[in-house]
């Protein structure tokens, strides 16, 4: 269009050096800079969602089939079979958990003990988190635990000797009352690190030494469920009740972290918002820009106008400036802040300081969060370009 071969002409012609030209690509540089800067801070931000949903993965499955009513319910390989059936449905692990006193090094603790099966680490992410030990030793008769723990048992070592008990259900007595303590040995077989939650509380044995221990003979409290990358998890869940009965209950992960889920999304939306209105103030100094051209280039204008111009044409020309003034520093921005999202997520350059299971600062580019920022860069600009030359073409 003729209009774009005028704006292009003012902005990048050789012959043009004088003042305005600077300002043009000083605004240009104003545009890209923070246009850079929320393209880095969105990404980071979705990588620390992803980050909490990864650990939040390592305590709980996509979906947890628990008890209707009641704390335990009667460990049915039926029932796992239907749901391990359902289509989306990848992975089915049943465990018991029940609140145990262990003691380590002369010290005790009070711990919520996991028993689980094989299968239990096809559905929990917990092989990333392992600082010491292994996951399977589990099932030599071994017990896994959060690093912090450990410290407090004083298990600081892999094959710690630890003492569990338990409430003997069966034989509970008030004049004998040691015969109502159920105890098993065990030694510590590996050690996890996670966030606070997982090293302060995670505690896993297999699931039938846990079941002798509590006395609960083919008992579970739930069944952790995995599905596949893409499917609903609401849809899955209403399927997995349907086909398990009326004494199941499903709930998805977002509805068991509603809360956290719901204040992370309102996290995203401040930030979006704050980054909107530095844009905003960034945008305007195309308006000195866009003056500044339209005062130097009054000759141009009135030539144009001698030859017929309309006055849509020649406001298209100073618009089409400011245009290309916000497309050229938001293109900038965004593959710079592009370029540095993606050397933090592949190469980690910046570490996190102290003892973390993350490498680095955790980095997640998101197309359509990218998209969202050139939008807004670009309305804002397009607003404040149309309006500039409005009021300044009208007033003349």
């Amino acid at each position: 269009m003729l209009w774009g071969i005028f704006a292009r002409r003012y902005m990048f012609s050789p012959k043009s050096h004088s003042v305005i030209n600077i300002i043009a690509w000083m605004s240009l540089i104003a545009i890209a800079i923070p246009t850079a800067a929320m393209v880095i801070l969105i990404a980071v931000f979705d990588g620390l969602s992803e980050a909490v949903a990864k650990l939040e993965s390592a305590m709980d499955g996509d979906i947890e089939v628990v008890a209707r009513r009641g704390q335990t319910l009667r460990y049915d390989d039926i029932a796992k079979a239907r749901i391990a059936e359902i289509e989306g449905v990848e992975a089915v692990a049943p465990y018991l958990e029940q609140s145990v006193i262990a003691s380590s090094a002369g010290r005790r603790v009070t711990l919520m003990v996991r028993g689980v099966e094989h299968s239990y680490f096809d559905v929990m992410e917990l092989a990333p988190l392992v600082e010491a030990g292994r996951l399977e030793s589990i099932f030599a008769g071994d017990m896994l635990l959060g690093t912090a723990l450990c410290g407090e048992l004083g298990a600081y070592g892999i094959g710690t000797e630890i003492e569990l008990y338990a409430l003997n259900r069966k034989q509970m007595s008030s004049l004998l009352p040691m015969s109502g303590i159920s105890h098993i040995t065990t030694h510590l077989g590996g050690a996890v690190n996670g966030n606070e939650e997982i090293s302060s509380s995670l505690a896993l044995a297999e699931l039938g030494r846990v079941q002798r221990l509590l006395n609960y003979p083919d008992r579970i409290s739930g069944m952790a469920v995995s599905i596949a990358a893409g499917c609903d998890a609401k849809s899955i869940a209403a399927r997995i009740e349907e086909v398990a009965g009326e004494k199941y209950k499903a709930i998805t992960r977002q509805e068991k972290n509603a809360s956290i889920n719901a204040i992370l999304k309102m996290e995203k939306y401040a930030i979006v918002l704050i980054g909107a209105m530095i844009i905003l103030i960034a945008t305007f100094s195309i308006v000195g820009a866009v003056i500044m051209l339209i005062t130097e280039k009054q000759r141009d204008i009135a030539t144009l106008r001698a030859l017929g111009a309309k006055k849509s044409l020649i406001r298209n020309i100073f618009i089409g400036e400011g245009m290309l003034l916000t497309m050229t520093g938001c293109g900038i921005g965004t593959l710079v802040g592009c370029g540095i999202a993606l050397l933090q997520q592949h190469y980690k350059i910046v570490k996190i300081p102290g003892d973390s299971f993350l490498q680095g600062y955790p980095v997640s580019l998101n197309a359509m969060d990218v998209m969202l920022i050139v939008a807004i860069v670009i309305i804002t600009g397009s607003v404040v370009s149309w309006s500039t030359v409005h009021a300044r073409l009208k007033s003349r």
